[in-house]
């Protein structure tokens, strides 16, 4: 599933094209990638795109006449301009907002349909469910704030990190990096974590983001930019991964287990409990 430095990455192509277009036609191709919207994408028509904006791992558009959208790509979603008869218009497109000019379309692609696209008001839109719940943006957030909220909550490291209602927008890929580079267990209790590791913590989960959208994201899997282009964050992992590798610091063994149901990688030597 694409993180924050993915989802930050689509974001700022698409804010270099989207900027102003109007939206002159909406045609649903795939019913249930719109399910639980608050309206219909028709709303749109008519209407022009003032800001292109991320929230954790949600893509938000807001538009004039106080409509907007979210996008979550989920597991294989995509989302880019498209020319209108470009090959991109297969099976796997869900939903295509033509735009002024009449040459080009904003397409949303979904291989496994997991994805899902909200439109309507943009009160609406901030009212949803899992975008009200979401907890602070783990680049917003300060070093004290966050030492606060780590220490106030329960739970193993690694669990606490993927929660979205703890920060938004960190997934497994930049868990893991971030918990080797401030070398923290991912099975530690977060309420013992003494605050000067946590705010080492801190300061790894904002080096690994910035350092990722830098790159272009991490196309481990399916991940292609606005562009249709990869990130290649993925040659500077360290420990996501690379099970029975060496550790960068310590030459150990990187070792793999399970921490709620997702595979997680950690050096045994330097991330003691």
């Amino acid at each position: 599933m694409p993180e924050l430095p993915e989802v930050e990455t689509v974001v700022r192509g698409l804010t270099r094209s989207l900027l102003g277009r109007e939206i002159t036609r909406v045609v649903v191709l795939h019913r249930p990638s719109i399910a639980g919207s608050p309206l219909h994408p028709k709303c749109l028509i008519g209407c022009r795109v003032l800001k292109v904006f991320r929230r954790g791992k949600f893509i938000r558009i807001d538009l004039d006449s106080g409509f907007g959208m979210a996008v979550h790509l989920r597991m294989t979603g995509w989302l880019g301009l498209c020319g209108l008869n470009g090959t991109q218009h297969g099976a796997h497109a869900r939903l295509r907002l033509h735009l002024d000019g009449g040459l080009d379309c904003l397409l949303f692609r979904d291989i496994r349909t997991f994805g899902r696209v909200w439109c309507g008001e943009q009160e609406k839109i901030d009212a949803l469910r899992a975008l009200a719940k979401l907890g602070p943006e783990p680049l917003e957030i300060d070093a004290e704030a966050f030492s606060a909220r780590l220490h106030a909550r329960g739970g193993r490291m690694k669990a606490l990190l993927l929660n979205q209602e703890f920060l938004a927008g960190i997934g497994n890929i930049y868990a893991d990096e971030a918990l080797f580079a401030a070398r923290v267990h991912p099975l530690s209790l977060a309420a013992g974590v003494k605050k000067e590791r946590a705010i080492a913590l801190h300061a790894a989960i904002q080096t690994v983001l910035n350092a990722a959208i830098a790159a272009g994201g991490s196309s481990v899997e399916n991940f292609l930019n606005t562009d249709g282009q990869p990130g290649w964050f993925q040659r500077e992992l360290l420990a996501y991964g690379r099970e029975g590798k060496p550790c960068s610091r310590c030459g150990s063994g990187i070792k793999r287990i399970v921490v709620g149901q997702r595979g997680t990688w950690f050096c045994p030597k330097c991330q003691r409990k």
